[in-house]
């Protein structure tokens, strides 16, 4: 496993809340090319949606300094939770990087969940 890609994961697992091991975005993320850098703007952006969460609502995202970009959508919800679909791309790679995750009220924090 390269340095870079090490990083990536440690980044990912931190800004989540949740272990790595059961976290497949940190998984994907370390393998796709996408920077710390990247994970944090791509965070910012679920945030946004996890506040007035509505179905079909849409985050674009973008790092400049990477070349990454994507989007993040409310994909819909169970329960209270709110499930978010990513689409990223890296720099000149137009193969997006997809992941859905599930997020849950709890004392006033969205958190992720299985």
């Amino acid at each position: 496993m390269r340095f870079s890609e090490i990083l990536t994961a440690a980044a990912v697992a931190a800004l989540v809340a949740a272990p790595a091991a059961s976290n497949p975005l940190s998984r994907i993320l370390a393998k796709s090319g996408l920077t710390p850098q990247d994970t944090n703007i791509m965070r910012e952006a679920e945030q946004s949606l996890l506040t007035a969460a509505q179905d079909g609502k849409r985050a674009n995202w973008a790092n400049p300094d990477s070349g990454a970009h994507g989007e993040v959508q409310v994909a819909g919800r169970e329960g209270d939770c709110v499930l978010l679909q990513h689409q990223a791309f890296v720099k000149d790679d137009q193969t997006p990087k997809e992941v859905r995750r599930k997020f849950c009220p709890s004392e006033g924090k969205w958190l992720l969940s299985q």
